[in-house]
């Protein structure tokens, strides 16, 4: 590639005009979002939207429970204490993955054991799980 990249002065490879934000915030969103605001009950077992939520991806999931939390963070850490996950045991965990992935384990004074990817998924090779297993793994399951 020749010349500067454009963060660097270089010539824009993609018009202005076809510069798209993210996420694309509707009317119907903000009018969604005002009604929480203006309602004042944002989360716990009284917000109807929260609850709404549970009971429906529960619903699609199949389950008698769902727990809504408010990032994916969250969830890993709950995942964790759910498995007893305590401290000393070991979990194998994705080496190409956000740092929360790790973070939960240790949090919980666990171990995150890191396997390395396939580098046609980017998911955790299978492969090259069976030689990081030890006593000290709890065997647990993660979501597809």
């Amino acid at each position: 590639m020749k010349g500067d990249l454009a963060i660097a002065g270089g010539k824009r490879t993609v018009p202005e005009e076809l510069k798209i934000g993210w996420p694309v915030i509707t009317q119907e969103d903000k009018k969604a979002v005002m009604g929480v605001l203006d309602r004042g009950i944002l989360y716990g077992p009284y917000a109807p939207e929260v609850v709404g939520l549970q009971e429906d991806f529960a619903r699609y999931v199949g389950t008698k429970y769902c727990i809504a939390v408010n990032s994916g963070t969250a969830a890993l850490h709950m995942a964790v204490a759910a498995a007893g996950i305590g401290p000393g045991d070991e979990v194998i965990t994705s080496a190409f993955s956000f740092l929360a992935s790790a973070v939960a384990v240790l949090h919980h004074n666990a171990i995150p054991i890191f396997v390395d990817i396939d580098p046609k998924t980017f998911n955790i090779d299978p492969k090259k799980i069976e030689d990081k297993i030890s006593s000290r793994d709890n065997p647990c399951h993660s979501l597809p």
